[in-house]
């Protein structure tokens, strides 16, 4: 059970829980595709340090962390986590791989926040909101649809009345990202993106 092997943490690791501004605090972010440098634009917007960011090889990583001003590329995310000065690890890779970076990132101390899903199986996320809980760090995971302005205005039209009282709700929302059949993406791969 991966899970009992990291419930006891080291002893280096001591969560403290006090009272961090903004400007106190040093993300590292997993990813450098077009989430993961949204996330780095959040975080600067909040006044957080992004002390480096990792991606799948430091080569392909590191133009874009030069493109938007970061200056440090970590070699690996075992690199990132070891890092002593970074508290907060933003998860924006593939899915399949959340649940391992994760895992990594909470058994380091650091407390994460992650891309939606936590992990592409219903094992794997209960692993690691135990660990979380045992942890007692931070594991969130970012549902961003929700603050879509057109969600925003669904939702005030029911709450003024505007068309009724809902009986039935459905939705869906459209892309034109893969409009093509020759359009790939590893999205479309059920083990990668669960």
């Amino acid at each position: 059970n991966r899970l009992g092997s990291l419930l006891i943490l080291p002893a280096r690791i001591r969560v403290e829980w006090r009272f961090m501004r903004p400007s106190e605090i040093k993300a590292g972010v997993v990813g450098v595709g077009f989430i993961g440098v949204a996330h780095v634009e959040a975080l600067r917007r909040l006044g957080v340090e992004v002390a480096g960011v990792v991606g799948s090889s430091p080569e392909r990583a590191r133009p874009k962390a030069d493109a938007i001003g970061v200056g440090r590329v970590y070699d690996s995310v075992e690199e990132m986590t070891a890092d002593p000065s970074i508290d907060v690890i933003h998860i924006a890779s593939p899915n399949y791989a959340h649940a391992e970076q994760a895992r990594a990132a909470l058994a380091a101390g650091k407390h994460v926040v992650c891309e939606k899903p936590l992990a592409v199986t219903s094992e794997d996320t209960a692993d690691l909101v135990a660990l979380a809980a045992v942890s007692r760090l931070v594991n969130a995971v970012c549902f961003n649809i929700r603050f879509y302005p057109a969600n925003h205005q669904a939702m005030a039209m029911v709450a003024n009345g505007d068309i009724g009282e809902p009986r039935f709700i459905t939705g869906s929302y459209h892309q034109d990202w893969l409009l093509r059949d020759t359009d790939w993406n590893w999205r479309l791969q059920p083990e990668e993106a669960g």
